[in-house]
């Protein structure tokens, strides 16, 4: 399965969809295949990323539908714009997408997600990637940041682009959980796993 992209096709950036090659999977795999494939899962790329990369990439393999707008060459307020669109038409079809957001896509999904939920959207949870939190909400859209819903931030330790202490300080000030990882920036290794593992917790029973 690939992921989708939603949204314009940058020139230049020709689409690249994500082949998923599916083993034969045992009784116990195929009903925890099915259980994962019941959850949407909303992806934010990064500012200078695509919707299609190491992170959408993993959520594929682990057996979600991934819904990843395209926002390349977007500013914060467009990027905001288009992913309150993607989940106020999700709701509108049936689905409620967990919101998964990298970077400049984490700020931007985290704007969305309050802004979505003002407009009745119901959501089941935040993963946050080493979120942008040093830029302030675009204008016209939310006065101040918080968790709209049950929120996890993964942020490595060897982050060099975004400080790590702006995600403790935001886990600290509004009941996010924050998972720190021995990873750079891209939380392209040790981190995948603990995203992954923060996707399960939040679609999870409580």
């Amino acid at each position: 399965r690939a992921a989708h992209q939603a949204g314009p096709r940058s020139r230049g950036h020709p689409p690249q969809p994500v082949q998923r090659v599916r083993p034969v999977p045992s009784t116990a795999t195929a009903r925890a295949s099915r259980e994962r494939q019941a959850v949407t899962i909303l992806f934010a790329h990064g500012l200078e990323s695509g919707p299609v990369g190491r992170k959408s990439q993993a959520l594929v393999d682990a057996g979600y539908e991934v819904i990843a707008p395209d926002c390349r060459g977007l500013d914060l307020a467009q990027r905001v714009a288009r992913l309150v669109d993607s989940l106020v038409a999700a709701q509108a079809s049936g689905v409620l997408p967990l919101l998964v957001g990298s970077s400049f896509g984490g700020i931007a999904g985290l704007v969305a997600a309050l802004v979505a939920t003002e407009r009745g959207v119901t959501l089941p949870g935040l993963v946050l990637c080493a979120p942008a939190l040093m830029l302030p909400p675009p204008p016209a859209t939310v006065e101040r940041l918080r968790c709209p819903a049950r929120t996890i931030v993964v942020h490595g330790t060897r982050d060099e682009v975004i400080p790590l202490e702006l995600s403790r300080r935001f886990a600290a000030e509004h009941g996010a959980a924050l998972r720190e990882v021995d990873d750079d920036h891209g939380l392209g290794h040790a981190g995948l796993p603990v995203i992954l593992a923060a996707v399960r917790e939040l679609h999870a029973p409580r």
